[in-house]
């Protein structure tokens, strides 16, 4: 089983910790594949990718960025160019596309950090954030509810913002070896969930992380 983290944020954005840090929390609480998605910049994602091909890290790197669109956070993946924040949710789909990587909604339904509520979104991206490690239970719930609905794939992440919050909240995998790999089990929904989801622990992420 590969345990990834899929939304890490680092200081290439507002998160409070380097790109090294990050890498290093993450092998040593054991995940094998992670995801730096920085605010409207890819440059923390491919700084890892960098870092970990050049030291030959054993854990692999899936490009990636957090696209703030006009109507809600919108995560890529599989793609190496910006996408300007600030346009329409579907344009910006339709460009991460075109680039050849794959979309999931982020922390949906929770409107107050630009998460997207509208469910014709839901229809439009190739996947759903289903466990975020900062959203109320109640929400992750909600937007397992409707990737079922809609049958798209999944993704979850810590939405970490330090290096000690990796982990919170993971995607097992099996067999993904690699960046296409795992976007493929990603987009297929061949993958499950799992991490931290008490009210306690949400508390704590608002206030600390």
């Amino acid at each position: 089983m590969i345990n990834a983290d899929l939304h890490i944020h680092s200081n290439h954005s507002d998160g409070k910790s380097s790109v090294r840090k990050i890498i290093e929390a993450a092998i040593a609480k054991g995940l094998k594949v992670i995801s730096i998605t920085d605010h409207d910049t890819v440059n923390g994602s491919l700084e890892a990718l960098e870092i970990v091909r050049e030291e030959n890290l054993p854990i692999v790197v899936v490009r990636g960025v957090e696209i703030s669109t006009a109507q809600g956070h919108l995560l890529a993946y599989g793609i190496d160019k910006d996408v300007d924040g600030g346009i329409d949710l579907v344009e910006a789909v339709e460009i991460v596309k075109k680039l050849g990587g794959i979309t999931s909604l982020a922390h949906p339904f929770q409107f107050y950090r630009h998460g997207a509520c509208k469910l014709r979104f839901f229809k439009i991206v190739d996947c759903i954030e289903i466990l975020n490690a900062r959203s109320p239970p109640a929400f992750n719930t909600l937007s397992n509810y409707f990737r079922k609905r809609y049958s798209k794939g999944i993704t979850a992440g810590s939405d970490a913002h330090k290096a000690k919050f990796v982990g919170k909240g993971i995607v097992v995998l099996e067999n993904a070896i690699n960046e296409k790999s795992i976007l493929n089990a990603l987009k297929n929904g061949q993958c499950t969930v799992k991490g931290e989801l008490s009210i306690r622990n949400f508390f704590w992420r608002i206030w600390f992380a």
